[in-house]
């Protein structure tokens, strides 16, 4: 089910940033998507992860709340209530998509950062394309969902779908070494959400076009990043992608075209990695993994 769920990334985030467009890009309404569809993604973990029975129908509820949301949003009916529906959704579906691939891929970086990467690609599309024609976009974005949602609910009645994967044995992750490791960890996703978001406002005058390569660059990057994690070592991926998000943010002009989309590639290399390792340092709980990881991203968001 990986390239399904890598197929359907994308479109929920491009419906859910279309919707936040539809309505208006107040600093309110950005602060509450960013709340509600990152910082929530952790009480849920922690809750399918003592419950994984319900990772199933959670998944269904939060690409069905993202599709009715975009739905109503090109039929006009804006508000909070359309963005917080669709924000519940968003979080619904990572979280429930991210358990499921750490859970049955056994961790491995390649796998989850495969997943992860194509986001980046309907993020851009919903912040670029909907500015322009948010509805056509909406009924565009809405359509392409429904079909992958209506083929995932298809093939989980043939197939072991977000089944609970059998009790794995783990280090605690209440031990001094993990955590510390753990707590580590979560500094350094704070730290890269914080660096990509700066480097991103300092080239925030660039055309469409140039949007569209570092979306691009983003996604290979991600891709590259966690199957070179399983391959060399999630540490090693981790410690280089760490100094090129360094290096992107305050090394490097945006006016160095070259050098800062190769940079901009370096630094997403961690993606996979660490969220490899911090489930591994979690004792293997994906819920608590995948919402810990979130949780930083929108830390990093505010800082």
């Amino acid at each position: 089910m990986l390239p399904l769920l890598t197929i359907i990334h994308p479109l929920v985030d491009a419906c859910s940033v279309s919707v936040l467009v539809a309505g208006g890009m107040s600093w309110e309404r950005v602060v509450a998507y960013n709340a509600m569809a990152f910082a929530l993604q952790l009480p849920l973990g922690l809750a399918l992860d003592e419950w994984p029975g319900f990772n199933r129908c959670c998944f269904f509820a939060g690409t069905g709340l993202t599709l009715l949301s975009a739905v109503a949003a090109a039929f006009g009916f804006g508000g909070w209530s359309v963005l917080v529906s669709a924000c519940i959704g968003n979080a619904l579906f990572h979280l429930t998509a991210g358990k499921h691939i750490l859970e049955t891929r056994e961790g491995r970086a390649g796998p989850i950062g495969l997943f992860i990467s194509t986001g980046a690609l309907g993020l851009m599309a919903g912040q670029v394309w909907a500015a322009q024609a948010a509805t056509l976009c909406l009924s565009f974005f809405a359509a392409a969902l429904g079909v992958c949602v209506i083929l995932a609910a298809i093939l989980s009645r043939k197939i072991s779908f977000f089944a609970v994967p059998a009790p794995r044995t783990a280090s605690s992750p209440e031990s001094f070494m993990p955590m510390l490791v753990l707590a580590g960890l979560f500094v350094l996703i704070v730290w890269r959400s914080w660096a990509g978001l700066f480097a991103s406002g300092r080239s925030a005058g660039d055309c469409a076009a140039m949007m569209l390569v570092g979306a691009a660059v983003t996604f290979a990057g991600k891709v590259a990043g966690g199957y070179l994690g399983d391959r060399i070592g999630n540490c090693k991926v981790t410690a280089f992608s760490a100094a090129g998000s360094a290096a992107l943010a305050f090394l490097c002009e945006p006016a160095w075209v070259a050098a800062w989309l190769v940079l901009l590639f370096v630094a997403q290399l961690a993606t996979g990695p660490v969220l490899s390792l911090v489930y591994d340092k979690t004792g293997r709980c994906g819920g608590r993994a995948f919402g810990l990881n979130c949780l930083g991203l929108f830390m990093g968001s505010l800082a």
